[in-house]
């Protein structure tokens, strides 16, 4: 399957200005919290400031942050397949090699550790995750995810994290 990179609504924007983007994340969860704006423009004339956006990256296996910024984006593998096209910020990558390999490394590990009693796990074998992109002024968020989905929009950091460590209590 081609690498294709397409929009993905999750219902905001990260702000084009206010590069504060911060990932929390432990062995269960996964959240990314920026500050989020509206994916179309308002009766000002402006993007509408929807506050901090705090999305959970469901079922997440893996994920990385930094490199590139929005200067070095044009050095990124997925660049050339539709990447600077900016028709969102929020991406996934359709049949991305990363989610293929983080796939196959989950399926040898079952058939591993299971053997012969994988048959338990055989629903795992069709469990395709997807590869979601989040494009920040200063960062790259990736990750290797079942979904990624808006829980909150808080007023502001400190109420973003305030409802992020009542999730990670729940562990």
């Amino acid at each position: 399957m081609p690498i294709r990179l397409i929009p993905y609504d999750i219902g905001c924007e990260p702000s084009p200005s206010v590069p504060a983007e911060v990932v929390v994340q432990d062995g269960w969860s996964t959240f990314v919290l920026f500050f989020a704006v509206s994916k179309t423009i308002s009766e000002t004339g402006f993007l509408k400031d929807l506050g901090v956006a705090v999305v959970e990256c469901k079922g997440c296996s893996m994920s990385k942050f930094g490199y590139p910024n929005d200067e070095g984006r044009p050095e990124h593998p997925f660049y050339e397949f539709g990447m600077q096209e900016e028709l969102s910020n929020i991406l996934e990558v359709v049949g991305s090699p990363w989610a293929k390999e983080v796939q196959l490394q989950q399926k040898i590990s079952i058939e591993r550790i299971w053997g012969a009693r994988s048959t338990v796990w055989e629903a795992s074998d069709n469990r395709y995750q997807k590869h979601f992109i989040l494009l920040f002024k200063e960062q790259t968020f990736e990750c290797i995810a079942d979904d990624i989905v808006v829980r909150l929009f808080a007023k502001s950091f400190s109420e973003a994290f305030t409802y992020v460590h009542k999730r990670l209590d729940e562990h």
